[in-house]
């Protein structure tokens, strides 16, 4: 494994023994160096060159990934699939997993010592602390409550180990195959590690996520209450330690978490959305100030990746044939909206195909009677289910002289950042891939902090 080397102690000087994300450093009299090797040096914030989007972001950090949330597409990377330590960034999957395994008002209560022993940041949990487990989701990821991570391993899994696994099995179920969790809150240890493009993919699973979304969403405060032994109901506000650095910073910014400890240095996982459209950032081990360079790297996608919209919820798509109607074949709404990257600079073929999914008649409005397929340069990044917009009834004449053609296929396509064309129809459940033209007819660690 290649993990990070240290920062040179003349650049950066990496203070243990305190919890959180460590704020940009104070104004000074930068060396009289090249920006690029200021940046690299975590002495600047990462930026990118508005006039030049072919040019990717300069970033500090070794580790960094941009990803689309609709799509699940990695735009772009920088060493994607080094292994390296992700700090309480780990708080992302474990966040996941309560927040998949309990419902918002189920009592969760610190019932083994062990828990109240967890050290860096913290709840500072009492044996007989009971909490909902919304309060708990809260108080946990917005506060990067280490002992909360071990309450939630026990609540789920009866143990720290035991949930340990339930994280990894779950990492690699969503094609995170390069990571290992060996706790709930990513206090350091050499067996603990991850890669950038795993985390998105955590990250995005996680966004997807009605419980986890709102928790880190802006603003990123809440107010959560416990029940000690005593029975006193005990208040506290809980804040995420990335409100200055990037909510208040970062224009849409929704998420999600920080890291740090000596070994991983400096972590963040942002989200932001703009228009309907969101994109995720990894950023790890960056020397700095790790919400420094997720900014720049959000700022850049979006402006590098507009968004192409392939469907709105509930509006109309296309015709999809049936069998056995009063009509051959029925309009059809998006069941959600999709939206696919283009690229101001080209190079992204966008295709689309509208599938039949070989329904008979009758047909009751909003029932599934097709799907979209987006496909970005032949590899599929996108499926919209297509509701029927309408109903139509069975045909007794046409059930009875139904022959053995298959339904057809409409093909649409679009090329950079272009808008959707008609591109061809043909009979045939599932289109093939077609590019092409409508001419053409084809279609954390003690001493090191966790945060």
């Amino acid at each position: 494994m290649s993990f990070l080397k240290s920062a040179p102690i003349a650049v950066a000087i990496l203070v243990g023994g305190t919890a959180g994300a460590r704020p940009p450093r104070p104004a000074e009299k930068l060396p009289n160096l090249p920006k690029a090797q200021l940046c690299a040096a975590g002495m600047i914030p990462g930026y990118y060159n508005p006039q030049d989007l072919g040019q990717p972001p300069t970033l500090s950090a070794p580790y960094a990934a941009l990803f689309d949330f609709d799509t699940g597409e990695m735009l772009w990377a920088k060493n994607p699939d080094g292994k390296c330590y992700p700090a309480s960034t780990t708080k992302i999957m474990t966040g996941l997993l309560f927040a998949e395994n309990t419902q918002p008002g189920d009592k969760v209560v610190c019932d083994d010592p062990s828990i109240t022993k967890v050290g860096e940041s913290s709840l500072y949990l009492q044996l007989g602390d009971t909490f909902t487990a919304r309060d708990l989701l809260y108080g946990f990821v917005l506060k990067s409550a280490n002992d909360g991570g071990a309450l939630i391993a026990h609540h789920v899994a009866g143990s720290v180990p035991r949930f340990a696994e339930m994280m990894t099995a779950r990492a690699k179920e969503l094609g995170a195959t390069n990571t290992n969790f060996v706790n709930p809150h990513g206090l350091h240890s050499p067996k603990h590690y991850t890669t950038a493009r795993d985390l998105g993919l955590i990250a995005r699973e996680a966004m997807r996520n009605a419980r986890f979304e709102e928790t880190v969403s802006f603003p990123p405060r809440r107010q959560i209450s416990r029940v000690n032994k005593a029975g006193k109901t005990v208040s506290m506000v809980v804040q995420s330690k990335a409100r200055k650095s990037f909510y208040d910073r970062c224009d849409g910014a929704d998420g999600i978490k920080t890291g740090f400890t000596n070994p991983a240095r400096h972590c963040y996982v942002g989200s932001a959305t703009r228009g309907g459209r969101r994109l995720i950032g990894v950023i790890l081990g960056a020397p700095s100030n790790a919400s420094g360079d997720t900014i720049p790297l959000l700022d850049w996608g979006f402006a590098r990746f507009p968004a192409q919209t392939v469907t709105v919820k509930n509006k109309p798509v296309a015709n999809v044939a049936i069998r056995s109607g009063e009509e051959s074949d029925v309009p059809t709404v998006a069941q959600k909206t999709l939206h696919v990257p283009g690229d101001v600079k080209g190079g992204r073929k966008i295709e689309i195909d509208v599938i039949s999914t070989d329904v008979a008649a009758p047909i009751s409005k909003g029932q599934v009677v097709g799907k979209l397929i987006a496909r970005v340069n032949g590899t599929q990044v996108g499926e919209v289910e297509l509701l029927a917009a309408k109903p139509v009834a069975r045909s007794v004449v046409k059930a009875a002289a139904r022959s053995s053609a298959l339904p057809i296929g409409v093909g649409l396509g679009v090329c950079g950042a272009g808008a959707l064309a008609l591109i061809g129809v043909r009979h045939g459940r599932v289109n093939g891939r077609r590019g092409g033209s409508a001419s053409k007819g084809s279609g954390g660690r003690r001493g090191g902090g966790a945060a």
